[in-house]
């Protein structure tokens, strides 16, 4: 499935979800960095923390086993999702990491909720049984879309991270695939 699909929100604006090209490098990071900055830095150490480097990654990305999603509005990218092989999962099941990111003034308008439905489509058409995501237990925002999309807490990992001075938790959402 590389479909592209379009819907409307309650105001009438068109929401385009599509796969990720090369050329979106600048306007993800953007996007990435839109949110909570200590979640940022870790994401651009795994990403890459400019726009060739991010455009590398995308150009080399396994399709087949990744799915990387852009949410577009107007031309503009509002939200990402990354669903990557199992290599960052806990357990050895076939399954894919997740992580998505809206734009502050996209949230709330069911883009996250929408690009998971997308994603879920797409892990079952090539045979992924599990879905997991990292979440910071400060992102309470990202908590609630998860549980909302049937993701459950598999495990916590205490003061994980450390960003600064502050130690970060991390929940282990996990959704099974059948």
């Amino acid at each position: 499935m590389r479909e592209v699909v379009t819907y409307r929100i309650a105001d009438a604006t068109k929401i385009t979800l599509r796969p990720a090209r090369p050329d979106d490098a600048a306007a993800i990071i953007a996007t990435v960095r839109s949110g909570a900055p200590e979640r940022s830095y870790v994401l651009m150490e795994i990403y890459g923390k400019d726009a060739a480097a991010e455009r590398a990654y995308i150009e080399r990305l396994d399709c087949d086993h990744n799915l990387f999603l852009v949410a577009v509005v107007d031309e503009q990218i509002v939200g990402t999702l990354a669903l990557l092989d199992s290599l960052l999962c806990t357990t050895p099941q076939p399954g894919l990491s997740v992580g998505v990111h809206i734009v502050r003034d996209w949230r709330g308008h069911g883009i996250g909720s929408a690009m998971l439905r997308y994603a879920v489509r797409w892990a079952k058409e090539h045979g992924y049984r599990r879905l997991e995501a990292d979440i910071f237990t400060t992102n309470e925002r990202s908590l609630h879309l998860f549980d909302q999309a049937g993701f459950r807490e598999e495990t916590c990992r205490r003061r994980s991270v450390q960003v600064g001075v502050q130690q970060i938790s991390e929940v282990i959402l996990v959704k099974a695939l059948r």
